[in-house]
């Protein structure tokens, strides 16, 4: 009977952590995540109902450099998946800082942001880094870069995961995984 109990129990655990959507984000999820040109997406935890959709859709729809001609006010939510896609204005780069802090503030947790970037590289220091066409500069920490040159042009598709997030201040150079290198057909 015990047996019974302890099992029942962990079954309800199981069914309530993922109901509530405060199960473990994986990896594997992020590398399914597919960033359109003019798009950027966040994986968020705690984003399980169309309420909660509403809110941070609301919080993030004053999100300056968005297309609010694309989805609602620039803004898609899928609760199944817990991803916001964010339409970008042309020539703009997501203000990744306030988009994070407007998530916090509607009560989730981003978890992971997805970019697509283009620009050049450079190397300072030991750092590879892709200054965008906007101006903003990335740092490639991770992933397929090995025979990335500096001075060459790239389309990159690039993440920041929770603690890239954390450590971001306004300004900084950005922490970033490379997911994916696109093609200069695929660039234009």
């Amino acid at each position: 009977m015990k047996q019974l109990r302890v099992a029942v129990l962990a079954a309800l655990v199981a069914a309530v952590g993922s109901a509530s959507g405060s199960t473990l984000w994986a990896a594997d999820e992020d590398s399914a995540v597919e960033v359109a040109r003019g798009q950027a997406i966040v994986r968020v935890n705690g984003m399980v109902c169309s309420f909660c959709a509403y809110g941070a859709e609301k919080a993030l729809s004053e999100v300056d450099g968005l297309d609010r001609s694309q989805f609602g006010d620039g803004v898609l939510i899928d609760t199944e998946t817990r991803l916001i896609t964010l339409a970008l204005a042309p020539g703009r780069d997501l203000p990744i800082r306030d988009v994070c802090d407007r998530i916090v503030s509607a009560g989730y947790d981003p978890v992971a942001v997805h970019l697509r970037v283009s620009g050049v590289l450079s190397r300072s220091e030991d750092r590879l880094l892709l200054r965008s066409t906007s101006g903003v500069t990335y740092w490639l920490q991770r992933g397929d870069v090995a025979d990335l040159a500096p001075g060459t042009s790239h389309d990159l598709q690039v993440h920041l995961d929770g603690a890239s997030i954390k450590a971001l201040s306004v300004g900084s150079v950005v922490a970033v995984s490379v997911d994916k290198r696109h093609s200069p057909k695929e660039s234009v």
